[in-house]
């Protein structure tokens, strides 16, 4: 019943996280939207490495090979959430947007001492923009909107083949709807405004393969990690609606629906996708690289390409804990984190092919007496240009995370 009461606890805080959740980039215009890379407070703090981490107290979804290494009779849930401040720049405005949102809940038991299995949710990308621009000829006002966003929902499970090799797999569910609409206000009392508006509903499956092999690399211990998304179709439908209007104060009166249409039998093109990744450790040190590649030239949805460009990105951390067993020293328990990242992103605008940049802190507290540990962690990056009138980024996002372990199906004895 305790453990029930813990998972019942977390599950309130995450969903009451969930519903503040938007992303406010103009950047997620574009494609599905502002993409999550699915790293918890540990991984961000370290540039969100995770291809071949292989900790036996955590959740690492970059990779699935990753859960047959959790410990025998061990359950292990985590969740988090993060909140972002960007300033976005043009040549010639400043704005600056908050936003909390809910990041992951994740569940991973063993099954047996060579099979481990993983169940969680999380999101997979937003859209959430407002911005308004000038037409000059005929003179009116341009708005536009967007927001929603896919969610993914996974089961995973990892066979340890032997001592030094993993394989695993994701069973992956997609669902979310993406709504974006655009108006146009007309300068001229007699000219009927515009509105459109684009619906978008999607759900599917797809699944991502890992693979782990563990060695030895002179004194330190070595993880040799790579991944292999294997991107496909997931199915989409699309009401638009277009209609004419006139303003009366701040009501729009609807004057004729121009175009209304149902389109049921689309299709959402997903990227395939490769990661490898190296880590080296020893009692005191973890030193993680990642490099991952995406195809998203092979996008489309309802066989538009909305012209995105395949993306890379490279990733290095460490973490450092001065002696893991120092229970009366507590500062030598904290685990001390170090990353950062350069990333393509899948965007192509005006000839330039934007950039992500970030560096990362982070710091791992955990909880005397349990098998609890608090992890923060604190990003600060760019992504834009400034260059041909676009914008530019600039972030700073915290993340806050909890990784519960307990022992489940013991007996315990008396004397």
């Amino acid at each position: 019943m305790k453990h029930i009461f813990r998972i019942c606890s977390f599950l309130v805080l995450s969903l009451s996280i969930q519903a503040q959740n938007e992303s406010n980039s103009p950047y997620s215009r574009f494609g599905i939207g502002e993409l999550h890379n699915f790293s918890t407070a540990t991984q961000s703090a370290m540039g969100g490495v995770g291809i071949a981490d292989n900790d036996p107290y955590s959740i690492n979804i970059n990779n699935p090979a990753s859960y047959s290494t959790i410990f025998k009779q061990r359950f292990i849930m985590q969740t988090g959430g993060f909140h972002t401040t960007k300033l976005l720049q043009t040549n010639t405005q400043n704005q600056v947007v908050n936003s909390t949102n809910f990041n992951y809940l994740k569940f991973a038991f063993p099954i047996h001492k060579l099979w481990g299995s993983s169940i969680g949710l999380l999101p997979y990308s937003e859209m959430s923009y407002s911005f308004t621009d000038v037409n000059e000829n005929p003179s009116a006002n341009l708005f536009f909107e967007g927001n929603g966003g896919i969610s993914k929902f996974y089961f995973g499970n990892s066979l340890k083949f032997t001592d030094n090799l993993s394989v695993g797999v994701n069973i992956n569910y997609l669902f979310g709807n993406l709504n974006s609409s655009r108006k146009v206000v007309f300068s001229d009392s007699d000219v009927f405004n515009t509105r459109n508006n684009d619906d978008t509903n999607l759900k599917g499956f797809n699944f991502d393969f890992g693979m782990q092999y563990k060695g030895k690399f002179g004194d330190w211990n070595s993880v040799i990690g790579l991944t292999l998304d294997q991107g496909g179709d997931i199915s989409a439908k699309r009401t638009t609606l277009t209609e004419t209007y006139r303003l009366s104060g701040d009501l729009e009166i609807v004057e004729d629906t121009v175009e209304s249409t149902l389109l049921n039998d689309g299709k959402l093109g997903l990227p395939s996708a490769f990661g490898a990744g190296i880590a080296l450790s020893n009692d005191k040190w973890k030193i993680l690289a990642d490099y991952k590649t995406e195809n998203w030239a092979d996008y489309k949805l309802f066989g538009e390409s909305d012209n995105l460009e395949n993306s890379t990105r490279m990733s290095i951390g460490c973490e450092f804990t001065p002696d893991k067993k120092a229970i009366n020293k507590y500062y030598k328990m904290i685990r001390y984190r170090l990353g950062m990242y350069d990333s393509q992103t899948y965007l192509n605008l005006k000839s330039e092919q934007l950039n992500e940049r970030a560096v990362s802190f982070g710091f791992g507290l955990p909880l005397k007496r349990s098998g609890t540990l608090f992890n923060l962690s604190a990003e600060f990056g760019q992504i834009g240009t400034l260059n041909n009138d676009l914008i530019q980024e600039s972030f700073a996002r915290f993340k806050i995370g909890f990784i519960f372990s307990d022992i489940w199906f013991v007996k315990r004895k008396y004397d």
